[in-house]
């Protein structure tokens, strides 16, 4: 399954947990006892049948991701370009190497779209029919995926599922229709721990037909290992160990880190919105210094009627996406902040700056200001301050579904960890993928979905493709404020969700954990259609990895 690998270099990063005893933790977390399905299936369909044969058609499902390279401080010959905004419905994508310059004199090893990390913007209206070219110039193998976009099952971009992974010089066209506007993202689906790990990803915008704002930015959100960057012997503690044994230890905002982030400069009177996208893999919690502001949208969905915010915090798990929204009425400077103890987490401040109408100052002016400015970005809430609770933000209308209402299936994911044919895994009822209980549907059922975090301390921010699911209750508690319509939720240690969807997209299509480490060791089921039959027929040679 998946290559476990160990950095923890004692020039470079220090922990005070050895891997044997972090382990034993790991072992020791995976002994706690887990629940079947609600709803047994019927018996094993043709597209079942098909299905299964798709899975064993992988080489593996875990992670070709090996210890990183490191940044160098020596130039290199190719380094990447800012990303470009692609607003055409006719799209050329190049997967590329090249080398990120994170922040300055320090470039890392990537893998790109179009020579930039993040890829280009890709930007269209909702209804529009989009078509995006992909040529392949890696060595390895790749596929795409558009992240939260409902589209056609042949258009999803898993290797293995529904369609082989791109071999190296070859191309693949994604052709669908944009329907739902929002914030969106596309990334590689082959091998993805690895290959998002190293760069492949973008931003994928679908604009309302009429819209109100007049400064439209995305912000994509990102951590990185890095051997070459030193963390202090004190912060040995606060280090971001993930499930890989590797350390985080830089974080980025559009592939920029610490004074390299670029600041997001708007004028007095306009009409802002900030598009955040999560492409990481640990839960990060932001601070929105601004003193009214609004979370308008979340995963492309609006939030009804949405109460005015001041100086909050945002959790933001990995693939999800969150617009906020506010009219920068006075000059000055606002900005957004990483919450944490450590140097890398407080590393990361985006500047707002606001200038006068008509203000024409130049960038090097601008960093100036910011500079001056430097100390009152460090400040950060109260520990006793509360995140925003979606469940009860915004006020009610009405919606689809309820907890009251009437479902044709009914399933329950305790997610976990344990121990499966002798590897450490992450695992849905007490199963780890391929071999693990798939949810069957049938075009037009009403499905209920009860999700169950048992994990002592890992978060498992769940993402279902091809459709979107409303969120009916926390904690035994239904919601209280707008109805919130998601394809990625976060389910924290101890937390239950109970979502619930319209199955109206014919296909077979994955659920699983989008802290990709956890998705890599087995926390991954699918939703199979019973009334489908795929015409795809995968390569055994292809070298399909689907996570």
């Amino acid at each position: 399954m998946n290559r476990l690998w160990l950095y923890l270099s004692s020039t470079t990063i220090k922990t005070s947990l050895s891997l044997t005893y972090l382990l034993m933790i790991l072992l020791i977390a995976g002994c706690s006892s887990t629940a079947q399905p609600t709803t047994t299936p019927p018996n094993s369909s043709t597209s079942n049948a098909q299905h299964e044969e798709h899975s064993m058609s992988m080489d593996h499902i875990g992670t070709t991701a090996s210890a990183p390279e490191g940044s160098t401080t020596e130039r290199p010959a190719k380094i990447t370009t800012p990303p470009s905004i692609i607003q055409n419905n006719q799209i050329n994508l190049v997967a590329q190497t090249s080398y990120l310059e994170i922040e300055k004199g320090k470039y890392l090893p990537v893998w790109t779209f179009n020579n930039s990390v993040p890829g280009p913007q890709v930007e269209v209206t909702e209804g529009d029919t989009v078509t995006i070219h992909l040529k392949n110039q890696l060595k390895v193998p790749i596929a795409l995926h558009f992240h939260g976009v409902v589209l056609p099952n042949e258009m999803d971009g898993v290797p293995g599922m529904t369609q082989d992974a791109i071999q190296p010089g070859a191309s693949f066209t994604y052709t669908f229709k944009a329907n739902q506007a929002g914030t969106y993202w596309y990334h590689s689906h082959q091998d993805s721990l690895n290959q998002i790990g190293k760069g492949l990803y973008g931003s994928f915008i679908v604009k309302k037909k009429q819209d109100t704002v007049s400064s439209d930015h995305t912000l994509v959100i990102d951590e990185w290992s890095d051997p070459h960057t030193t963390v202090p012997e004190s912060e040995s503690n606060t280090l971001a160990i993930n499930s890989n044994m590797g350390a985080y230890n830089l974080y980025t905002v559009n592939g920029r880190s610490r004074d390299s982030i670029e600041p997001i400069v708007v004028h007095q009177g306009d009409r802002i919105r900030l598009r955040l996208v999560h492409a990481g893999n640990m839960t990060q919690t932001l601070y929105i210094h601004s003193d009214a502001y609004r979370v308008t949208s979340t995963d492309g969905h609006d939030i009804n009627r949405p109460q005015t915010l001041s100086n909050g915090l945002l959790v933001i798990a990995p693939g999800e996406r969150y617009d906020i929204e506010f009219t920068a009425d006075t000059t000055g400077i606002q900005w957004i902040g990483m919450v944490g103890d450590s140097s890398f987490a407080q590393s990361v401040r985006i500047p707002i700056v606001i200038e006068p109408k008509g203000s024409k100052r130049t960038l090097t002016e601008i960093t100036k200001k910011i500079t001056s400015y430097q100390a009152q970005m460090t400040s950060i809430p109260s520990d006793h301050q509360q995140p925003l609770d979606l469940t009860t933000y915004g006020q009610p209308t009405t919606s689809e579904f309820g907890l009251k209402s009437v479902f044709d299936r009914e399933y329950t994911l305790d997610l976990d960890m344990g121990v499966i044919d002798g590897k450490m895994s992450y695992t849905i009822n007490q199963e780890a993928y391929p071999q693990v209980s798939q949810l069957k549907v049938q075009t037009g059922d009403a499905v209920k979905i009860t999700l169950i975090n048992e994990s002592k301390n890992e978060d498992h921010p769940m993402h279902l493709h091809g459709h979107s699911f409303e969120v009916l209750s926390k904690n035994g508690q239904a919601l209280s404020g707008s109805p919130i319509w998601k394809d990625t939720i976060n389910v924290r240690p101890g937390d239950t969700y109970v979502i619930a969807f319209r199955a109206d997209n014919p296909g077979m299509w994955m659920v699983h954990c989008h802290e990709l480490h956890h998705a890599s060791m087995g926390m991954m089921t699918d939703v199979i259609y019973e009334d489908y039959q795929t015409k795809y027929h995968p390569d055994p040679e292809a070298g399909n990895i689907s996570e």
